[in-house]
């Protein structure tokens, strides 16, 4: 991406407001402990690369990041709802909302930047409930996405959600998946209930959603981890789309499923939260790597 695309809109030291050159904004932060991006349009960070290490976030090479469509890979906000809960688009309208920026701080430690969902994008698909949302990243040698939700109706709102982290790996077929043994999990594809048994391998579709205070999933991979440890959360979305799945998902490439895996940080399932009217709960997950 060049600043031929679109007219670049400086936000502080190593902060630029840029759209693509389909006229999607996104924000591009240069610091010297990280490189990151982010959509304006769905809050959602697509590339978080800490100096000196890999990327923590997969996106897909075929990814055309147009306007209008919710993307493929890095972290897409789900919000109101977890999946097909509710009537509407799947996920709820987070990922296709066009967010606010609220604030940015550049510190020698790291980049935190807020954004938050404007009112008016929820009239029409939430015509009876209020909402005040908002979603702050805090980038520096590791990445944590916090989404923070209040009931600013009268009367006690439903909230189902994830963070829909989809990580890199080199051999999905040679990772292992540690942190879930012991823990009870839903098998979407089955609606079967089941107990996990050891590390998690994944060598077909997987779709899980694991029910606990899990705490810190840990994805070895080679010779090195990729840590995802959740906050607020009382259920954990392991998911890979194997090889049929992978032909029929947009922006996917044929093989992608080989070099990524999603770690999700949810409220979904059993885990959905009643909150009162002025009642804020906060979704977050860290991820790092560790060698």
């Amino acid at each position: 991406m060049t600043h031929s695309e679109g007219q670049a809109q400086r936000l502080a030291e190593g902060i630029t407001r840029l759209p693509n050159r389909h006229g999607r904004d996104f924000i591009e932060i240069e610091h010297p402990l990280v490189s990151a991006r982010i959509s304006l349009e769905g809050a959602h960070i697509v590339r978080c690369i800490p100096t000196g290490q890999k990327p923590l976030l997969w996106l897909s090479p075929q990814e055309p990041e147009l306007p209008g469509i919710a993307l493929r890979g890095g972290i897409p906000l789900c919000w109101p709802w977890f999946g097909n809960q509710r009537s509407g688009p799947a996920h709820g309208i987070a990922r296709t909302a066009l967010w606010e920026l609220q604030e940015v701080v550049v510190q020698e430690s790291g980049v935190h930047i807020t954004l938050q969902l404007p009112m008016t994008a929820m009239p029409h698909q939430l015509p009876d409930e209020q909402w005040k949302v908002r979603v702050r990243f805090e980038l520096a040698k590791e990445l944590t996405v916090a989404l923070i939700t209040t009931n600013s109706g009268k009367a006690e709102q439903a909230l189902s959600q994830a963070l829909h982290t989809y990580l890199p790996v080199s051999d999905i077929t040679s990772c292992q998946i540690n942190g879930l043994d012991g823990i009870e999990y839903l098998d979407q594809l089955t609606a079967l209930d089941e107990v996990q048994q050891g590390p998690v391998c994944v060598d077909e579709e997987m779709d899980r959603i694991y029910h606990g205070a899990i705490g810190t999933v840990e994805v070895c991979d080679a010779d090195e981890r990729i840590e995802v440890t959740g906050s607020g959360s009382r259920s954990t979305v392991v998911w890979n789309p194997w090889q049929a799945k992978s032909r029929r998902l947009s922006h996917f490439p044929a093989e992608g499923y080989q070099q990524m895996l999603c770690i999700e940080t949810a409220n979904a399932g059993a885990d959905t939260r009643i909150l009162q009217p002025g009642e804020t709960h906060t979704l977050s997950a860290r991820i790092r790597r560790r060698v």
